[in-house]
């Protein structure tokens, strides 16, 4: 119990900070909390919720209203909305230059929909109407119609249906028995006779089909003009768009001439030297980078989103996330600002924000000046079966340079890891001088450590009291759970795809411990 309020204030310290907090419970928690003999774990809970102004009461019984109100919530059944019923329109036409079928749908929210078939094989009159109707129907069924009216003209059609007349041909009774397959599905389903001139429209079409056209597959487009032509006025097309950052500046350099404020026109005048206009974009100049392209409101929105989340986001800090843009060659004023309120606003950055706490004591680097001497292995897992069967994530950190490497994996014994040092460390960036382990026993066993002795790698294992000791890995670990949170959502079995993005993200982003990014670092180096 002391630990689920534990819990509770740690989630939602701004709320117990401001507010009394009244706990409901039939337990004995306050009196537990309050012992002197108290000890261990529950004394350190105490002392942590003892900075909260917390109030135990013991639960009330649930009253008889209550009762019935949830009783009436809980049993509550939405109505199912009465399905609406189609309407068709069908016909069909057979002529010696060809034939064809007119339909005409009619939704129940009033939607029509036209289609003209155009047969490439010979058929009778009655078998085009048996056509127009068959597809007619399979097109309702394909908008998830349940109810269909079906209007024709055809007596033979709607009178075989209903079973006035007997259907004697071979090709008509397989018509019929395919008509009746077809709407064997619906709840309901009705066939009328109409007179022809009430089927103009499906008729229209239906002549189109049979006509001599004999490319019909593509978009005829129908216009219908109002006046006339020598009637129109001429229009005038109006091009609204909001003002940018930037138009003053560019203004000046086409020598358009300067603001009319007096200080605009000293704000650009001191800063225009920084601007050049090269093939008609506005770039800017800076001290290391290359020139930064200038962009709009609209532009930097698009920009910020992309390198947040896109494909190689990782959900970064709101500062880091500027100068990422900075470094991918873009520029406006409000770079930081804007970036830091994106980041404010995604909802994945609030729902897995880390929680953060001062450490007791004065953080203690671990000095190791010289790039991929001394790496930390851990292992993540096991995660939900991806493809292939892998479950556990293997990652490798180097000290200075801050390089992750990782590589998702179905087993994680000794033999695989040895794949992985030699895969991934060895072969790329030379035999490293300590490894940081453990103490799993993936790691702590003897082919690891024969494998070390015959490469001249120190086999060293993080402290048991002080497991901070192999803190690299750990905080490697953190950052990548922490973009898999962010990006699989629905879809768990499909993290282990996302890995080469976080990793390129990860490694083209500085750095707080060093100033540069992880791919910047090992390029110098190499």
């Amino acid at each position: 119990m002391a630990f689920a309020i534990m819990i509770a204030a740690r989630k939602l310290k701004p709320y117990f900070d401001a507010h009394k907090v009244q706990v409901l419970t039939n337990q004995p928690l306050e009196k537990s909390l309050q012992r002197l003999d108290t000890s261990g774990r529950l004394l350190k809970w105490a002392v942590e919720l003892s900075e909260y102004d917390i109030e135990y009461k013991p639960r009330t019984a649930i009253k008889a209203q209550a009762l019935a109100d949830f009783i009436a919530e809980a049993s509550y059944e939405e109505e199912e909305e009465p399905l609406g019923t189609w309407q068709i329109s069908v016909d069909g036409s057979a002529a010696v230059t060809g034939s064809g079928a007119g339909i005409i749908m009619v939704s129940p929210e009033g939607n029509v929909f036209e289609y003209a078939i155009k047969f490439k094989f010979k058929a009778s009159n009655n078998e085009a109407e048996y056509e127009a109707a068959i597809a007619g129907i399979q097109m309702c069924k394909a908008a998830d119609a349940k109810k269909i009216v079906l209007k024709t003209d055809s007596q033979l059609v709607a009178s075989q249906y209903r079973g006035e007349y007997e259907a004697r041909e071979p090709s008509m009774q397989r018509y019929l028995a395919l008509m009746k397959e077809a709407v064997a599905q619906l709840e309901s389903f009705e066939i009328q006779l109409v007179p022809r001139a009430e089927n103009n429209q499906a008729d229209a079409l239906s002549k189109l089909a049979s006509s001599t056209l004999q490319d019909l597959e593509r978009t005829v487009m129908v216009e219908v003009q109002e006046e006339k032509s020598i009637d129109k006025k001429p229009a005038v097309n109006f091009i609204d768009t909001e003002p940018q950052w930037y138009d003053s500046i560019v203004s000046y350099k086409l020598g358009r001439g300067l603001p009319t404020a007096e200080q605009e026109q000293k704000k650009v005048k001191r800063n225009e030297h920084w601007f050049v206009i090269y093939q008609g974009k506005l770039y800017k100049k800076s001290f290391s980078l290359p020139l930064l392209r200038c962009v709009s409101t609209e532009e930097s929105q698009r920009v910020i989103e992309e390198i947040h989340e896109g494909i190689c986001g990782n959900h970064i800090g709101g500062r880091t996330l500027a100068l990422k843009a900075l470094r991918a060659g873009y520029y406006w004023p409000t770079m930081v600002s804007d970036s830091q309120a994106y980041v404010k606003k995604c909802d994945k950055c609030q729902k897995f924000a880390l929680v953060i706490n001062q450490p007791s004591n004065d953080l203690q680097p671990i000095i190791n000046p010289i790039p991929f001497a001394q790496w930390g292995m851990d292992i993540l897992g096991p995660f939900t079966a991806a493809s292939g069967g892998r479950k556990f994530l293997i990652v490798a950190v180097d000290y200075f340079t801050k390089w992750i490497e990782a590589e998702p994996t179905k087993s994680i014994t000794a033999k695989r890891m040895k794949d992985f040092i030699w895969k991934n460390i060895v072969t790329r960036f030379g035999i490293p001088e300590s490894l940081v382990f453990d103490h799993g026993t993936q790691f702590d066993c003897t082919p690891i450590k024969d494998y070390c002795a015959e490469l001249r790698i120190k086999f060293a294992y993080a402290s048991v009291c002080h497991p901070q000791s192999n803190g690299q890995a750990e905080a490697a670990n953190k950052q990548i759970l922490g973009a898999l949170r962010k990006k699989v959502e629905d879809f768990k079995g499909a993290w282990a795809d996302l890995i080469p993005e976080i990793l390129w993200s990860n490694r083209t982003t500085e750095k707080e411990a060093t100033g540069e990014s992880p791919y910047k670092l090992a390029s110098f180096w190499g």
